[in-house]
């Protein structure tokens, strides 16, 4: 098996299977400030104990070392080689000087290069841009023959080699032939929106396709893969899960099984926030540690309404079997977000995930070009990968009509995201805005067809016995079949 070379980027090393194969040469091609010198940065700071060399032809080695000890990305074996055009020696400035006809332009570039590797013979190296060499070569053909032999030369050392280019910059064929005899290309990007990663070309090893987003930080470059459920998953029974609520349980015949996505909907004020979090409380019960995403909602507010119907939140949230986190409006990619939800499952052991809620889960993360139906992948995606772990996911879905003879009872978008669907509806009853719960869908086992009133009280949830005297409930104008009017007895 070829041996691995990091990054010294967690997330890009996931991307590339394990980081780059040693020895090989990779082009990083991106805009100005897309992150090129940060990844150098790295790049050549991740192993301490490797001499490792950074041949600039762009900005001076000052302002690199400026920025890496900004960063916290500095080595004591760091070693530079200083072409810009503020730094450079009479002969090398003669080269640039020299017609670009002339071929022997480049030579005094290169035997710079070669006594620099052979003074400290890194173990990685960077020249940043490696386009600077096109305005010393007569033609493309020259300009390809010597950065192949400068290639092969720099890798014959046993170095592993990255090189730079500005997007844009280097002529379309010249471009095309960079990506051609290199082994990896990476690319990034950079818009008003935020940063992406990809890599488009990597010689003799899988890797991740697609766009991975990036965050550049005061420590640095912080890549985020795109999650791929299938990946990722392990062994585990699909136990019932109990709710907490007897009745509720009977409803859904037992409860909600294990690995298994439930969505709660309904509309504004109803209940669907307090029904999940009885399903939460009812598996910190059984010892199994919980989160809570809250996209729209204050999570302060959120816990205050727990605290109010005796939920012992306070307690859980100290002990650390319950987490509640917050998720500000567009703060976090989608990549970003399912990182966080794998490290509470992977790291800290949780086995319930609620979303608080689907429509703001679109909302938060609407970013980057990632809209619409793309999102929704992104929320399928974690979704998957989630009840592959074994973990049980609670999505809140708020429906936009309180009471209506058109009942859509989730986003249809999501709907198909659901092994149980709980509906919850409002309904008017002798002057009264009532509520009730009931169960439109449960893949893995048989539910009771009835709905039920339930209230929230000072002490819980508390659901009542099915409805059977009544009909034309999800209309939210309830009636009696018996005398073909609206009841007046007791809901319950």
């Amino acid at each position: 098996m070829a041996e691995r070379v990091s990054t010294g980027i967690p997330g890009l090393d996931e991307i590339m299977h394990g980081g780059m194969i040693a020895q090989r040469t990779y082009m990083v091609n991106g805009d100005a400030g897309s992150g090129k010198t940060t990844l150098s940065l790295h790049f050549l700071t991740q192993r301490q104990d490797q001499d490792t060399l950074y041949i600039t032809f762009d900005k001076n080695s000052s302002t690199i070392e400026w920025l890496a000890d900004t960063l916290g990305l500095t080595s004591p074996n760091l070693h530079f080689v200083d072409l810009s055009p503020g730094d450079i020696d009479d002969e090398v400035e003669a080269a640039f000087d020299l017609l670009p006809s002339s071929e022997l332009g480049i030579r005094p570039v290169l035997q710079r290069i070669r006594e620099a590797v052979s003074e400290h013979q890194p173990a990685r190296i960077v020249i940043e841009p490696l386009s600077s060499l096109l305005y010393l070569a007569p033609d493309r053909y020259q300009f390809r023959r010597q950065c192949h032999a400068l290639f092969d030369y720099l890798t014959g050392t046993g170095a592993t080699v990255l090189f730079t280019a500005e997007a844009g910059q280097i002529p379309g064929d010249a471009d095309g032939d960079l990506r051609f005899i290199c082994d990896g290309v990476i690319e990034l990007q950079s818009m008003r929106e935020g940063r992406s990663i990809s890599v488009s070309k990597f010689r003799g090893s899988g890797f991740a396709d697609g766009v991975h987003f990036l965050r550049l930080s005061p420590e640095g470059m912080q890549v985020f893969p795109r999650l791929v459920p299938e990946d990722h998953s392990q062994a585990f029974s699909p136990d019932l899960l109990s709710s907490g609520i007897p009745e509720m349980d009977q409803i859904l015949h037992g409860g909600i099984n294990r690995g298994t996505v439930t969505i709660i909907a309904g509309p504004t004020g109803v209940g669907k926030t307090t029904l999940g979090m009885e399903f939460v409380m009812a598996a910190v019960g059984r010892g199994e540690r919980s989160v809570v995403y809250t996209f729209e909602e204050d999570a302060q507010t959120m816990l205050a309404r727990c605290r109010s119907i005796g939920m012992p939140v306070d307690r859980l949230l100290e002990r650390d079997d319950l987490n509640v986190t917050p998720i500000e409006p567009m703060r976090y990619s989608p990549d970003e977000l399912a990182l966080l939800v794998r490290q509470e499952v992977e790291q800290r052991g949780a086995r319930t995930v609620m979303l608080d809620s689907s429509s703001g889960y679109q909302m938060s993360v609407s970013r980057l070009s990632v809209a619409g139906d793309e999102i929704i992948e992104r929320l399928h995606a974690l979704c998957r990968y989630l009840t592959g772990m074994g973990v049980t996911v609670l999505i809140i879905n708020e429906t936009p009509m309180i009471a209506s003879e058109n009942v859509q009872p989730t986003d249809p978008r999501i709907s198909h995201l659901g092994d149980t669907l709980i509906l919850l509806r409002y309904l008017e009853f002798q002057g009264e805005v009532r509520k009730t719960v009931g169960v439109l869908k449960k893949r893995t086992g048989d539910f009771e067809k009835s709905l039920r009133e339930f209230e929230v009280t000072p002490t819980g949830l508390w659901v009542g016995a099915p409805l059977h005297h009544l009909q034309g409930i999800l209309r939210g104008l309830p009636w009696s079949p018996r005398n073909h009017k609206t009841p007046t007895q007791s809901l319950s």
